[in-house]
C-alpha cells in the first residue's frame, strides 16, 4: 500500500527505502505474534505517509526558504533512524537463520524494539505537526520552471571561445545528406549552463545559414513536449501568422503544406523528453520538406540526443578559462574605457576559475558584481559557495537545480551521496556502484542484478552530464555539481578536507578523507561522537584513527582504510552488523579476525594489495550475503573450507588457490554459480582425484568471460593433470582462456572446439610437456593467441589448423615465444594468400625459439601489419609457391622487426619483398646480413626508419638509394659499414636524424650524402674508431644538433667551415685530435645555443671571431690548452650566455685561481665549477659583479677551505657542493663558520642533501 502512495525526490529516495523495508519478508516474520510491535510500526507507516505528501513542495521551497529547508533536515534524521531501526530488525532474523545454519551464536542482546519505535514516532509526530506553519501543500509534484523561454536572438559581440563548434555545426548544416536520412537533426548536448542555446543562436542568425534554408523557426521547448503548443510554434514562425488551431491533425497538414518543397532549418531548444512516440509524432509533418532540411536540437540529457539525432551529437565541453575571464569581465565591468581595476582584476579571475568554464556561472557572477566597487564585497563572492547566492541574484542556481529536478528519486538520492567526494576527485564507476549498493540506495530489479542496476543508474547520471569523462577509465564531477552534490546532501556528509565540516557531527551520516591535505587532525576525535555514521571513507593513512573506537560506531555500512598503518583488525569489528562494504586494500593488515564470519550483511571485502596476508579466516563462509571478494596480490595460497556457500559470490579477484591440504577444495567452486568475470584456479597439481574437478562445474558458470587455469609445471602426473584440465571444460561463453604450466602431455578435445564461439583471446604458457598443438584454428572468433614455453613441440602443422577452412579466419595477433624444440612451421597443403588461412592476421611475433630454421611463408598472411623475428634461424622471408624470383606482396606491412636472427642472409632469397606501406624496418644482430635489399625505392616507398644494428656482415646500402621517404637511419655496431658504394645514387631528402654508432670502418661521410640531406635535423657520430673528417662540400641547412662522441681520430671540419645557419646545438667528446673548431663559427653558425666540448685534449682555442653572440650555454671539462686560454675566450662578447660549466679535470697545472678578472661576464644565470684539486679560495670580488647569478654548484675542489670572504651574490637561489671535504662543514646550517655568507640562500644542497 505505502509502495504505490510513495512517489517523488531526494527524500523520496529516503522513503522509498523505508517502505521497502516495512514490506519485507524479514520484517513480517519479526512482528509475527508481537501485537504491540505491528500496531507501532502501522502508526509509523500512517506518520511517514502523512509527512511524505507534502515533501516535495518543501523541497522546492528550501531553495527560498531556510526554514523550510531546515524542517527537512529534521524529518531527514527521523526517517533515516527509522530506516537504521528497520535494518536492525532485518539483520536480527539474519542472524537468527545464522545460527540455524551453523549452529553458533551470532546474535546479540537488545533493548526492546518497541520502545525504540516509541521514540521515532515521537520525533516523527513533532515534526509532521510542524509542517502546517510553512503552508505546504499536498500532492504537490515538480513545477515547471518559470524562467523565461529562449529566442533566436542573440548579440554575437556577448559570445567568447565559441568559433569552432560555431564552425562544426555549420558545416554540419550546410552539408548536402546525400545518403541517410532525408531530415538531419543534429543534437547540441552538455551540461546546464555551458552555453547550447547560445550557440545554437550563433548558428541560426549566420548569413551563411540564413541564405541557405528557405525557412527557419525557433522554439523553446522547455520541461513539457507539448507536440500541439511545438507544431503551433513551428507554424506560426514560417507563415508570420498567429496560430490559434489546436486540433493537432489540422495543423499538421498545414505544416506538412507549407513545409514542401522547401528546406527548413529548425531549431528545438532545451528538449527534455526521452518519449520516442511523441518525437515520432512531432516530425511526421518534416518529411515533406526537401533533402538537406536539418534540424538542431540542444539538450541535457544525452539519451534524448541519441534518440532524435541522426547526425554525431555534439557535445559542448567546457570554456577555457580565459574566454570565461572575457564573458566575466563583459558583465562585471561596465566602463567603455575599458579600465579594469587590477585589485578587481585579481579576485575576478579567482572567482572565474571556481567557475571552471561555465559561461553562464561567468555571466552570474560577473552581473551580480557590476558596478560594485567595494573590494570586500568581491570578495566575500570568491569565499561564498555559489549555492549560497540568492536565487533572485543568480541564474546558476535555477540552471542546475532544474537539471537534478528532473531525476527519478533514486537518482537523486545516489547523486546526493556523492557529496562523499572531494572536488576535483576522481572517481570510478565500479567503485562507486558498491558504494551506493552497500547504503541501499539501489532499487531491487527481479531482471537485473543490484549491481547491473548501479551501473545503469552511473550511465543515467553520465548522460545527463552529472558525471564527466576523465582519464584511465575514471569520472570526475563539475565544481558546481560538486557544489549541487553538497547542497542536497547538507550536514549529512562531511569531509575532512572541508575546514568546518568536523564542528557539528551529530547528524552527519557519511563522512571521507580521500585527497591528501593539510588538515588539523586534532579535531578528528569528534568524529567518534557521530554515532549515526554510515560510510567511513578513507584513501590515505590517518594517523588519528583508532580502530577501537571507529568500530564502536555501529551503524557503520561501508568502512574504508585502504592504505592505512594496521597490522590487525580488533574481534570488535564483529559489532558493525550493519556493514556491507569492507576496504582494507593497500594495509599492512596480516589476519583476519574469525569474528569477521558474523558480519552477516557484508556484500563487498577488498584486500588487494595486502601483502602480509597469507590466510583467509574460517569462517569466510558464513558471509552468506558476499557479493566481491578481492584479494589480488595477497600472499593467500589456499582457500579456507565450505566457500561453496558464498552463493551470491559475483567476483572473485586474485587466484582461488589450492594446496596440497586443500586440494579436494575445488569442489566449493560447484557453490559459485553467479560468479562472472574473472577467475583465476593455481595450485591445480594439488588435485588429488581428477574426478573433484568434475565436480567445480565450470561448464555451469555462464557468466565468466575470463578464465586462468594453473599447475606447478612439475609434470609428475601427466594423466591426472590431463584428466584434470578435461574435467575444467569452461562454459562455451568463455572470452578469454589461460593455461599455465599444465603438466599434461596432450590437451583435451574441448580446447580448440568450434562451440567456443565468445573465444578471443587465448594463451598457451609453459606447458612444456605437451608434444603437440590443439586444432586451435577451428575457434571461429579467435582475435588474439599467445603460445610460450611449449618445449615439447618440434613441428607445428596440420593438427594446429584442424579441419576448418580457412582456418584462423578471425585471428589478429600471434605469438609464438620460447619454444626451444621447435624446428618445423609447415604450410603444407594450406593455401596460401587470400582466400587462404590466417586471412585476418595484423601482427605475428616469433622469439627465442633457437631450432626454428627454414624459411617463414609471409605470403600466407596477406594482411600482416607487424612482423617481429627475435632469436630464430630462419635463413629468409620466402613465399609459399616456390620459385627462385617470386615477389611476396604485402600491401598492408607496415612494420618489420628482425633481432639476433644469425642465419638470415636476405629476405626473400632471389626475389623482391613488395610492401608499399612499410614504415618501419629494425635489423638487429642478423650476423650474415650484408646488405640491405636491392631495389628498396621501389619495393619499399615508405619507409620512414631504418636500424641497423650489430649486423658483422653489414656493408652498406645498396648502389641505388633513392628512399623519398625515409626520416630516421641508425646504423650501429657494424665493423665492416663503410658508408654508400661509390658511383651510386644517394637520395634522402627527408631525412631528419642520422646516427653512425660504433662503426669501426667509417672514416668520412661521402659528399654526396650529405648534399641529398636538405632536411637532416640530428647528425651523431659516436665511438667510431677510425673517423676522421667532414667532406669539404658539407652544407646542412636544416642541421640543428650536432653530436661527436669518442672519436679519436677525428680532425676536424672542412677548411671552408660548417655552413649550418640552423645548428643550435653541438656536443663534442673524447676527440683526442680535434685541434679546432669550424672556422668562422659566429657566422657559418650563427644560430648555436648550446656548445659542449670535454676531453679533446689538443683544442688550443675558439675559431677566429669568437663564438655566435645567441650562445646561451657553454660546457668545457678536461681540455687541457683550451682551459689554460680562458682569459681568450672572449665570454664578455656573448651577451646572451646565461649557463656556464667549467670542468678542470686533468689541467691542474694550468690553474691557480677562479675566477680571474674580467673572465666571466655579468649575464651568468648558472655557474659550475668542477675539478680545481688545488684550488684553496675562490675570488669573491669577482663573484659579486655577477648580479643575475641564480645557481652556484661546485664539485670536486677537495683542498677548497672556504668561501670567500666577500659573501656570495645575493641572487642566489641555489647553492650546491659535493664532494669539497674540506668545505663541507663550514656550510653546515646555523653551526657552520661560513654559514653566514649562504644563510639567505634559499635551497642549499650539501653532497646532494638539502640542509
Amino acid at each position: 500500500m505505502a509502495l504505490a502512495v510513495v512517489g517523488g525526490a531526494v527524500l523520496s529516495g529516503f522513503f522509498q527505502q523505508v517502505f521497502v523495508k516495512l514490506d519485507s519478508q524479514e520484517i513480517k516474520d519479526f512482528i509475527s505474534g508481537k501485537k504491540r510491535t505491528g500496531e507501532l510500526l502501522n502508526k509509523l507507516e500512517t506518520t511517514l505517509i502523512y509527512v511524505h505528501a507534502v515533501f516535495d513542495d518543501a523541497e522546492e521551497k528550501q531553495i527560498s526558504n531556510l526554514a523550510v529547508r531546515q524542517w527537512l533536515t529534521k524529518l531527514k534524521e527521523v526517517v533515516l533512524d527509522a530506516e537504521d531501526l528497520l535494518d536492525e530488525i532485518k539483520t536480527e532474523a539474519l542472524s537468527r537463520k545464522m545460527e540455524a545454519e551453523f549452529g553458533s551464536s551470532t546474535s546479540t542482546n537488545k533493548t526492546t524494539i518497541d520502545s525504540k519505535i516509541e521514540k521515532i514516532l515521537e520525533r516523527l509526530g513533532f515534526v509532521a505537526k510542524q509542517k502546517d506553519a510553512f503552508h505546504l501543500k499536498a500532492g504537490c509534484k515538480h513545477r515547471i520552471s518559470q524562467t523565461l523561454p529562449s529566442t533566436s536572438v542573440v548579440e554575437g559581440s556577448d559570445v567568447y571561445g565559441r568559433d569552432k563548434d560555431k564552425e562544426t555545426i555549420i558545416k554540419l548544416l550546410l552539408s548536402n545528406d546525400v545518403t541517410g536520412s532525408k531530415i538531419g537533426v543534429v543534437p547540441v548536448f552538455g551540461m546546464g549552463g555551458i552555453g547550447k542555446t547560445t550557440l545554437a543562436q550563433l548558428v541560426f542568425n549566420d548569413d551563411a545559414v540564413k541564405g541557405h534554408f528557405n525557412l527557419r523557426a525557433w522554439v523553446c521547448v522547455s520541461e513539457v513536449f507539448d507536440v500541439v503548443k511545438i507544431t503551433q510554434t513551428l507554424y506560426g514562425s514560417v507563415t508570420s501568422q498567429n496560430c490559434d488551431i489546436t486540433d493537432l491533425n489540422m495543423l499538421q497538414v498545414k505544416l506538412k503544406e507549407v513545409l514542401t518543397r522547401k528546406k527548413f532549418l529548425f531549431v528545438l531548444d532545451d528538449v527534455w523528453n526521452e518519449n520516442y512516440n511523441d518525437w515520432d509524432v512531432l516530425r511526421r509533418p518534416f518529411e515533406s520538406g526537401v533533402r538537406g532540411s536539418k534540424i538542431i536540437v540542444t539538450t541535457r540529457n544525452k539519451g534524448v540526443a541519441s534518440m532524435m539525432g541522426t547526425r554525431p551529437t555534439h557535445h559542448l565541453m567546457q570554456m577555457l578559462e580565459e574566454d570565461c575571464w572575457l564573458v566575466f569581465a563583459k558583465h562585471a565591468f561596465e566602463n567603455e574605457s575599458g579600465f579594469v581595476d587590477p585589485n578587481q582584476e585579481l579576485i575576478g579571475r579567482q572567482i572565474v576559475s571556481k567557475c571552471k568554464g561555465l559561461p553562464l556561472a561567468a555571466k552570474s557572477l560577473g552581473g551580480l558584481l557590476r558596478s560594485e566597487s567595494n573590494l570586500e564585497e568581491w570578495k566575500n563572492i570568491l569565499q561564498s559557495d555559489i549555492w549560497e547566492l540568492s536565487d533572485t541574484k543568480s541564474g546558476i542556481l535555477p540552471a542546475l537545480w532544474l537539471s537534478y529536478q528532473y531525476l527519478s528519486p533514486h537518482l537523486k538520492r545516489c547523486f546526493g551521496y556523492c557529496s562523499i567526494f572531494p572536488k576535483d576527485y576522481k572517481f570510478r564507476k565500479s567503485e562507486l556502484v558498491l558504494l551506493w549498493m552497500a547504503e541501499d540506495l539501489l532499487q531491487p530489479n527481479r531482471m537485473k542484478m543490484m549491481e547491473e542496476v548501479g551501473e545503469k543508474y552511473f550511465d543515467d547520471l553520465v548522460s545527463r552530464s552529472f558525471f564527466q569523462y576523465s582519464p584511465y577509465n575514471s569520472f570526475i564531477m563539475h565544481d558546481l555539481i560538486s557544489d549541487l552534490a553538497k547542497f542536497v546532501s547538507g550536514k549529512f556528509c562531511i569531509r575532512l578536507e572541508d575546514i568546518c565540516s568536523l564542528d557539528d557531527v551529530t547528524k552527519a551520516r557519511h563522512f571521507s578523507y580521500l585527497e591528501s591535505y593539510d588538515v588539523d587532525f586534532q579535531r578528528f576525535d569528534t568524529l567518534y561522537e557521530a554515532k549515526y555514521l554510515r560510510t567511513f571513507l578513507v584513501g590515505y593513512s590517518l594517523p588519528t584513527v583508532r580502530c577501537d573506537l571507529l568500530l564502536k560506531l555501529q551503524c557503520l555500512r561501508v568502512l574504508k582504510l585502504q592504505g592505512h598503518h594496521m597490522k590487525e583488525l580488533p574481534d570488535s569489528v564483529s559489532n558493525l552488523k550493519h556493514l556491507r562494504y569492507l576496504n582494507l586494500c593497500w594495509t599492512s593488515i596480516e589476519k583476519l579476525p574469525d569474528k569477521i564470519g558474523s558480519l552477516c550483511n557484508l556484500q563487498t571485502l577488498l584486500l588487494s594489495e595486502c601483502k602480509d596476508l597469507a590466510e583467509l579466516p574460517a569462517t569466510l563462509s558464513r558471509l552468506i550475503n558476499l557479493r566481491h571478494l578481492d584479494i589480488t596480490g595477497t600472499k593467500i595460497k589456499s582457500m579456507p573450507l565450505h566457500m561453496g556457500k558464498l552463493k551470491d559470490l559475483q567476483t572473485l579477484g586474485g587466484e582461488f588457490a589450492l594446496d596440497k591440504r586443500t586440494g579436494r577444495n575445488i569442489v566449493e567452486l560447484k557453490g559459485f554459480q553467479q560468479l562472472r568475470g574473472t577467475l583465476h584456479i593455481s595450485g591445480l597439481h594439488n588435485i588429488v582425484h581428477a574426478k573433484d574437478a568434475l565436480e567445480a562445474k565450470m561448464d555451469d558458470k555462464k557468466h565468466l568471460s575470463e578464465v586462468t587455469l594453473k599447475w606447478d609445471g612439475c609434470g609428475d602426473d601427466s594423466q591426472k593433470d590431463n584428466a584434470v584440465l578435461r574435467n575444467l571444460q569452461p562454459h562455451t561463453n568463455l572470452e578469454v582462456l589461460t593455461i599455465e604450466r599444465y603438466g599434461g602431455t596432450t590437451f583435451p578435445s574441448w580446447l580448440g572446439d568450434d562451440s567456443f564461439s565468445n573465444l578471443g583471446s587465448l594463451r598457451l604458457e609453459d606447458c612444456r610437456y605437451c608434444f603437440s598443438m590443439p586444432p586451435l584454428g577451428q575457434l571461429p572468433f579467435l582475435r588474439r593467441l599467445e603460445i610460450e614455453g611449449l618445449n615439447g613441440v618440434e613441428l607445428i602443422g596440420s593438427e594446429f589448423y584442424g579441419e576448418t577452412k580457412p582456418a584462423f579466419r578471425s585471428l589478429e595477433y600471434l605469438r609464438f615465444q620460447w619454444m626451444q624444440e621447435w624446428q618445423e612451421w609447415s604450410f603444407a597443403g594450406r593455401i596460401g594468400g587470400e582466400g587462404g588461412d590466417f586471412p585476418n592476421l595484423r601482427e605475428l611475433s616469433v622469439k627465442f625459439c633457437p631450432k626454428l630454421t627454414g624459411k617463414l611463408q609471409l605470403d600466407c598472411f596477406p594482411r600482416l601489419e607487424l612482423l617481429t623475428l627475435w632469436s630464430v634461424n630462419i635463413e629468409s622471408l620466402a613465399s609459399w609457391q616456390e620459385c627462385d624470383e617470386c615477389h611476396i606482396e604485402l600491401p598492408c606491412l607496415r612494420e618489420l622487426q628482425t633481432m639476433n636472427c644469425r642465419n638470415l642472409i636476405g629476405f626473400v632469397g632471389g626475389g623482391v619483398l613488395l610492401a608499399p606501406k612499410l614504415t618501419v624496418l629494425s635489423m638487429f644482430g642478423c650476423k650474415n646480413l650484408w646488405s640491405l635489399p636491392e631495389e628498396m625505392h621501389i619495393s619499399l616507398p615508405s619507409v620512414r626508419f631504418i636500424y641497423v644494428e650489430n649486423c658483422e656482415e653489414f656493408e652498406g646500402f645498396p648502389r641505388e638509394s633513392e628512399l623519398l621517404s625515409l626520416r630516421q637511419l641508425r646504423i650501429s655496431e657494424c665493423p665492416y659499414f663503410l658508408g654508400f658504394r661509390n658511383g651510386g645514387r644517394l637520395m634522402m631528402p627527408k631525412l631528419t636524424s642520422l646516427k653512425f654508432c660504433r662503426c669501426e670502418k667509417l672514416r668520412t661521410l661521402p659528399e654526396e650524402m650529405l648534399i641529398s640531406l636538405p632536411c637532416l635535423q640530428s647528425l651523431s657520430i659516436q665511438e667510431c674508431k677510425e673517423f676522421e673528417s667532414f667532406p669539404e662540400e658539407c652544407n646542412l641547412p636544416s642541421l640543428e644538433n650536432l653530436k661527436i662522441l669518442d672519436c679519436p681520430n677525428f680532425l676536424g671540419f672542412p677548411h671552408g667551415g660548417l655552413h649550418v645557419p640552423n645548428l643550435t646545438k653541438i656536443d663534442m667528446r673524447e676527440c683526442e685530435k680535434l685541434s679546432s673548431l669550424p672556422a668562422d663559427m659566429h657566422s657559418l653558425v650563427p644560430s648555436l645555443e648550446f656548445l659542449s666540448i670535454s676531453y679533446c685534449p689538443e683544442l688550443e682555442s675558439f675559431p677566429e671571431g669568437g663564438l655566435p653572440a645567441k650562445l646561451e650555454l657553454l660546457k668545457i671539462g678536461g681540455c687541457k690548452k683550451l682551459i689554460a686560454n680562458r682569459m681568450q675566450w672572449g665570454l664578455q662578447r656573448l651577451t646572451s650566455l646565461r649557463r656556464l660549466g667549467v670542468g678542470f679535470f686533468e689541467c691542474e697545472d694550468v690553474i691557480e685561481s677562479f675566477p680571474e678578472e674580467g673572465l666571466l661576464p655579468a649575464t651568468l644565470t648558472s655557474l659550475s665549477v668542477s675539478g680545481i684539486l688545488n684550488l684553496k679560495v675562490i675570488d669573491g670580488n669577482e663573484l659579486r659583479h655577477l648580479i643575475s647569478l641564480k645557481k652556484l654548484r661546485i664539485f670536486f675542489c677537495p683542498q677548497l677551505q672556504r668561501l670567500p670572504d666577500e659573501g656570495l651574490p645575493i641572487s642566489l637561489s641555489l647553492l650546491e657542493i659535493w664532494d669539497c671535504n674540506l668545505l663541507t662543514p663550514r656550510c653546515q646550517r646555523e653551526t657552520g663558520e661560513d654559514w653566514p655568507k649562504i644563510a639567505h640562500i634559499p635551497n642549499i644542497m650539501i653532497d646532494q642533501k638539502k640542509i
